[in-house]
């Protein structure tokens, strides 16, 4: 009988060093993928809240892992200020996360609460991210209060920022009251205008309103009434001519 000859494979080291060397690298980089730190973040359409504090209340401080990251938590957190009224996170592969934050809008310091009115009739103590806002100087009514600052809303935020105090001043003629519903508004151009919750909308055209009647009346101070129900009625006073001059 012919005797088998068995073959002996012989061990390819260097092909196994390859295969090792190979299997190393492709852990190596999973690892480095799945721990890779946030690059970059970036947070969008922010005026008030400043991004350390929105880094800080978000735990991102230290930059951690993107993958690991719950974007539905992050958002959860951020959402706790009280300036947030929407958020939205995103990641992307190449470690940068975007925060995206839509602000309540600051509207007027309530000095008789001594509180801060956000949009929504959010109201929050005050602090130094709500300077430069008006102030209402008197009481008002709850629900009327509560009408006011949703009517504010839809006002310009750099018109708001025009408004140095804010009046209730219900239009009362010999007891009889013609508008509850109206307030006065000192400008910090030293103007005075008068309007109520149905017309609020106007005074984003105050800028232009006022440049229309300056020329007429040679730029003198006064009062404009947009309390008018007739939106093409807007009519001024100068102060000289109703006694009631503001002094510079």
């Amino acid at each position: 009988m012919e005797k088998r000859i068995k073959k002996v494979r012989r061990l390819n080291v260097k092909a196994l060093i390859v295969l090792l060397l190979i299997i190393y690298l492709i852990v190596m980089f999973l690892y480095e993928f799945l721990t890779l730190p946030i690059k970059n973040i970036y947070i969008k359409n922010t005026n008030f809240l400043k991004d350390n504090e929105i880094i800080e209340i978000a735990g991102l401080k230290k930059y951690p892992s993107i993958f690991k990251l719950n974007t539905k938590k992050i958002e959860k957190k951020i959402s706790t200020l009280d300036l947030v009224k929407n958020v939205s996170v995103k990641k992307s592969i190449l470690g940068c996360l975007t925060i995206n934050i839509e602000e309540r809008k600051p509207l007027f310091y309530n000095r008789t609460k001594e509180l801060v009115v956000l949009s929504g009739n959010i109201e929050v103590a005050p602090s130094n991210k709500y300077l430069g806002i008006p102030t209402l100087v008197n009481y008002v009514p709850k629900e009327l209060l509560e009408e006011f600052a949703s009517s504010l809303e839809v006002v310009n935020p750099d018109i708001i920022g025009m408004i140095n105090e804010i009046l209730y001043d219900p239009d009362i003629k010999e007891d009889i009251t013609i508008d509850d519903k109206r307030f006065k508004l000192t400008m910090n151009d030293k103007n005075v205008v008068y309007v109520n919750v149905l017309n609020m909308e106007r005074l984003n055209n105050y800028i232009e309103i006022y440049a229309s009647i300056s020329s007429a009346v040679e730029g003198k101070k006064g009062i404009l009434y947009l309390d008018s129900y007739l939106s093409e009625n807007n009519l001024f006073t100068p102060f000289e001519n109703v006694g009631d001059k503001v002094e510079d």
